[in-house]
């Protein structure tokens, strides 16, 4: 006996929506101090490159990269690093070899060589095909299209370190101001994603108002929120809002630096798997995956600095045994989320 087919449900099976998918890969800081810049130093300019060389694969292999741009480039000025921070062309070049899309540059050193630094800072990284996203006229927002995938995204600072800059040229934290800035772009993005430069710096436990301020702008309509500014990496947080869960990385640690100073050498790349099915997009997949900036002496007799995942230590003679225990330990707290005593100390759990 051969049963009946229901061509409804035939209908039905062949009008499926195809599954959408974009992969966000986002770290912390990357800053520039002397040092660095002089261990760049070649014959023929500067090549940061040997500290990205490790970490290529996963910024290049993701659909959208991004990170945190804490320095500016004025060739008008003297290179400097800490506390004004002026670095030269080639880092924008290097980043950008590296396979990043996104450059935010809504920090509190973004304004450190002027409205002239900040301006030539955006223009050289459009000109390496980046997006600079945070300080500028025209750099307040920005949604991509990542395979059918409006991915929107946005960024704030809660400083520029008292210096000046004209009215709304630096994407400040008002949260009545993200507030409307998550509204204006929503009807064009199936996901948003905010960066907020905040919180105490070289404080690995997050504060009453960071996390207040963080889960605020979930409540607002971001879907990931992602910290940076305090230079050491924290625990992550799932919150539950608007009837989803918000990964929320309360900082992501430094990516590239010179400081030196426990934990500063330790920072987290996010990486988002976002899914989109007809109408209804989602996090999907993501992971925290801890790195290590590995400082070490090159064949040339140099000091050099490069990025590898924390994964990869026993790779490395350079560090000794005592400190592949300290960065197996840090890099085992990052990776966990907040416990309900933690979330206690900040706010009533629901």
């Amino acid at each position: 006996m051969i049963e009946a087919v229901n061509p409804s449900s035939v209908i039905a099976q062949e009008q499926e929506p195809e599954v959408l998918e974009a992969t966000v890969l986002a770290v912390g800081d990357i800053m520039f101090h002397l040092p660095q810049v002089t261990e760049a130093r070649t014959e023929e300019g500067y090549d940061f490159g040997l500290s990205f060389e490790k970490i290529k694969n996963y910024i290049s292999n993701a659909d959208i990269a991004i990170a945190n741009f804490e320095t500016t480039v004025n060739e008008k000025k003297a290179l400097s690093g800490f506390p004004r921070f002026n670095s030269p062309p080639e880092v924008v070049e290097g980043i950008s070899d590296t396979g990043f899309d996104i450059m935010v540059t809504a920090n509190n050193h973004c304004m450190d060589t002027g409205v002239e630094g900040a301006e030539n800072t955006a223009a050289l990284i459009r000109k390496n095909n980046m997006i600079p996203l945070g300080a500028g006229v025209e750099n307040k927002s920005t949604v991509m299209d990542v395979n059918g995938i409006q991915v929107g995204i946005l960024a704030y600072t809660t400083s520029i370190n008292g210096l000046r800059a004209p009215a709304g040229y630096v994407c400040m934290v008002d949260e009545e101001q993200i507030k409307k800035d998550i509204e204006d772009i929503k009807s064009k993005s199936d996901f948003i994603i905010v960066y907020m430069h905040a919180g105490v710096e070289y404080n690995r436990d997050v504060e009453v108002e960071t996390a207040k301020l963080f889960r605020s702008v979930a409540d607002m309509g971001a879907d990931c929120v992602l910290g940076s500014h305090p230079h050491v990496a924290r625990k992550s947080e799932l919150y539950h809002t608007r009837g989803k869960e918000v990964l929320i990385n309360y900082s992501m640690g430094n990516f590239l630096s010179n400081q030196n100073d426990k934990y500063t050498d330790i920072g987290t790349m996010t990486r988002l798997v976002i899914t989109k099915q007809g109408e209804t997009t989602r996090l999907g997949d993501f992971e925290i995956v801890p790195t290590y900036r590995l400082r070490f002496r090159d064949t040339d007799g140099k000091t050099k600095r490069r990025i590898i995942p924390t994964s990869e230590i026993d790779s490395y003679s350079h560090i000794s045994e005592v400190q592949k225990l300290y960065i197996r330990e840090v890099s085992r707290e990052v990776m966990q989320y907040l416990s309900s005593e933690e979330k206690a100390a900040f706010v009533e759990i629901e």
